[in-house]
């Protein structure tokens, strides 16, 4: 019959792993996180696509870029036309495409005349009517340049979400 033979290991009891080992884990798992931190923050400020669009590439789409960011704001503008007949009624709308256009701050209209894409006539025109001027195409070719208005309504509903529906008002 064959001897067993008994591991000296079993009867011994665990040891504790030394503090250095520890510290060395814990720095690995910390430099682990700390990667996956950085690598997820510069992930989510990547444009993996051509149609996804952050406001750092309507900054870089905008017409005239640097003139827009020093005196206005970059802008997606929406073109669209509307039919309506009569008789029968009815509404039919043409496909929106949106270009890459600038919102010119009202304190640098002058800058505007100085390129001569519009006019004293304009200004006094827009001031009564309405608040600023927006662009699309370049400055320096031929843009095409609206008197446009900023619509408060939309941007509340676009920041705060749509108000909160009326609430029944009780029968006496």
């Amino acid at each position: 019959m064959a001897r067993r033979r008994y591991s000296s290991t079993l009867n011994t009891p665990p040891t504790e792993p030394k503090a250095n080992e520890t510290t060395t884990k814990l720095a690995i798992a910390g430099a682990i996180f700390a990667i996956g931190i950085g690598v997820g923050i510069a992930l989510s400020t990547l444009n993996p696509t051509p149609r996804t669009v952050d406001a750092i590439r309507l900054d870089n789409l905008a017409p005239s870029r640097d003139f827009c960011n020093n005196y206005g704001a970059s802008a997606m503008v929406m073109s669209s036309r509307v039919y309506v007949t009569l008789n029968p009624f009815n509404v039919f709308i043409s496909q929106a495409e949106p270009v890459p256009g600038c919102v010119v701050l009202p304190n640098n209209w002058n800058l505007l005349l100085q390129k001569n894409v519009i006019k004293e006539a304009d200004i006094r025109q827009c001031k009564d009517r309405m608040n600023t001027f927006g662009f699309t195409g370049d400055l320096e070719k031929s843009p095409n340049v609206d008197c446009i208005y900023e619509s408060k309504d939309a941007t509340e509903k676009f920041t705060n979400g749509l108000p909160a529906a009326p609430s029944p008002s009780p029968q006496p």
